[in-house]
Parts: structure tokens; sequence; C-alpha cells
């Protein structure tokens, strides 16, 4: 009697071959992740494949890990969106699929160095190769880090930061001096006194803070005042003493004002003062009369307790039958002082670029 072969049922065969094929995909995907780790690695102790991996980030404007790469060995205080536009910049024009890398020295010996990059036959890029333990390290050589520097003026206790970074004591340029103008103005021991800050090498403006304070930027200078907001009395007496000087001024420039009235507004001896009398103000046509409108005071900030500094932005309308009327947007920076009681200017700075109206 023929014996009958057994053979596999139909459902555990197909249960099988699931249970095989789910371990062959797991396989592979073990696999495929042993590969991509060494590939990490292989990325980062080869001097080639360093080079390719950084031109990938590049490519992806990945650029988070090599901003602080970048800060950490320079101490840059320009901001990670500065540093974007300046790597976009460099590589605005690249063909990532055309690239090769050529050592500037080639007498050197080893792989570490400088490489030009080249796209499509010419240069677009040097990168500096490095071996910091173990691993090869790339970065963009860039011709300058940033080439604007600013003076920040804050008080002793502040801590300034800016775009986010702490400043140290490296920064500090001097210590326990006259802030901004006021050394022109007062002798050391009545004007506020500061620790004065120098940042340089940043590529666009930066943002500065400082807990528990305002930040304003001069008008003039390249200069930030850190102090408190202007509250209660002196905020008050502050804006308006801040309008009245800026009719007057606005007025005295069309001959429409009083030198006298202007000039009584000014601390003695300032140097503004001074200046403003011999401004000639005949120059400005004949006119049927003036409006002075839309006066805002903006970031009025004390600079110890008897200092202000701030802003004042106006409309200045020149009313004429014969030409027509001209209105002006006008922008002061106003320094003032409590003297005697009163506040006193001992500063004053056109500049219309404060007022939003003239963008």
């Amino acid at each position: 009697m023929m014996s009958k072969k057994q053979g596999i049922p139909t459902g555990t065969a197909l249960a099988m071959i699931g249970l095989i094929l789910v371990i062959v995909i797991g396989a592979s995907a073990g696999v495929l992740a042993l590969v991509n780790t060494k590939m990490s690695a292989y990325e980062k102790t080869t001097p080639n494949a360093a080079l390719e991996a950084y031109m990938k980030q590049i490519e992806k404007q990945d650029y988070t890990e090599l901003y602080e790469q970048f800060q950490t060995r320079t101490g840059s205080l320009s901001s990670e969106a500065d540093f974007s536009t300046a790597m976009n910049t460099i590589y605005s024009d690249v063909d990532f699929k055309d690239l090769s890398y050529v050592k500037d020295d080639k007498s050197a010996e080893g792989y570490e160095g400088t490489y030009g990059v080249y796209s499509g036959g010419k240069k677009v890029s040097t990168l500096d190769l490095r071996k910091e333990n173990e691993t090869w390290r790339v970065e963009t050589v860039m011709q300058s880090s940033g080439n604007l520097s600013y003076l920040i003026d804050a008080p002793a206790d502040a801590q300034v930061k800016v775009n986010g970074i702490s400043l140290g004591s490296d920064y500090v340029k001097e210590s326990n001096v006259p802030a901004g103008t006021y050394d022109r103005y007062k002798t050391s021991s009545a004007a506020p006194t500061v620790t004065r800050y120098e940042i340089s090498e940043l590529m666009s403006e930066p943002e500065i803070t400082a807990e528990g304070y305002v930040v304003v930027k001069d008008a003039y200078e390249e200069r930030f005042y850190v102090g408190k907001a202007a509250s209660g009395d002196v905020k008050s007496a502050g804006e308006k003493t801040m309008t009245a000087i800026a009719e007057a001024a606005a007025r005295y420039a069309t001959g429409d004002g009083g030198l006298g009235t202007l000039t009584g507004y000014f601390l003695s001896g300032s140097e503004f003062a001074t200046k403003i009398r011999t401004m000639d103000n005949q120059w400005y046509t004949g006119h049927a009369g003036v409006k002075f409108e839309n006066a805002e005071v903006l970031d009025l900030i004390q600079i110890g307790d008897n200092d202000l500094v701030g802003k004042i932005i106006f409309d200045y309308t020149v009313l004429s039958n014969t030409y027509g009327n001209r209105t002006y947007h006008c922008g002061y920076q106003i320094v003032l002082t409590r003297s005697s009681g009163s506040w006193k200017a001992i500063d004053l700075i056109v500049n219309n670029d404060l007022n939003p109206a003239n963008d």
C-alpha cells in the first residue's frame, strides 16, 4: 500500500510565509539601521565623507548645529538668522550635484587645512577641515563674521544679553562712567553712571535685552541705553517737557517761534543751545501759519533718578495759500536732566527716520 505524503496545511503555510517575511524585513531594517549608524560614524572619521556630509547640511539649509559650532568657536554675538542669511548668500548659486574639493596647500601633509569648494568649475567657498577628538570638523571660512560695532550703556547690576547671549566682563569697555552724552554737560559726580560695553563684528543690528529694564537705541550714535521705563510723575513731566521743546524747535526752524523760547528749555551751556544760536531760520518762504499735531513720546527711559532719554514724533504742517500746505513728519531724540527741580534739555537730535510716516 503506497504511503500518502503529509502536506502542510494552507493556513499554516501562509502563517509561516508571513513569519519569514517579518523576520526578513526586520533583519533588513536592522541591517539598514546598522549601515546608517556605520555611515554616520564613517562621515565623522574620514575627511572626504565629512566634507560631503557638511555640504549636505548646507543643501538642506540645516544651519542650527553649524551656527552653534560657529558661535562656540568664534565667540560671535551674531544671531542664527544672520548666520543663516550669510550662508544662503554664499551658497545661493551652487549646484550641489556638481561639487569638488581642492586642498589649497597641496604641499602640506595630512588632510587638515582649507579646501576650495568648486561647482560648475567655479570656486564658491572655502572650507576649513580639522580633526578634533578623532572626529573631522568642517566649517565655512567667512571673509568676516561682521563689521558692525556698538556701545551699550547699562546700570552696573543689569544682566545684558546680545541676541540671547549674556555679556561677560570681557565685553566691558569702561565701568562707572557718565552715560551717553551726559559726560559733556555734567561733572562725573552729578552725571548718571553706567557700565559701558563694547560689542563688535556683528552682521546686523543686534537684539539687546536686559531683564527688568528697557533698551532703546540712540538716534545718532551706534549706542544702546539700558534703563527703567519712566513712570508716574516723572513720565508725565518728561513727556510734557519734550512736547514743548519739540514744538519750540519746529517753530523756530520756520521762523514762527523765538530763539529765547527754545533755548529757555535747555540747560545753560549745552552744546545744542550754543549751536542753535548760529542757525539761519530766515530761509523758509512766507506762509500763513503752522500746525503742530500728533505728537507722541516714545521709549522714555530713566538713566538714574534725575535723567531721561526719549524720542518724540509729530507732524508739522506749514500753511500756505500760495504754495499749498506742506506737512513734515518729524522725529527728535531729546535728553533731559532735572536741574533745580525743573526738567531741562541737554541735547536734541533730529532724526526723521524715527517717524514711521516716513517709511
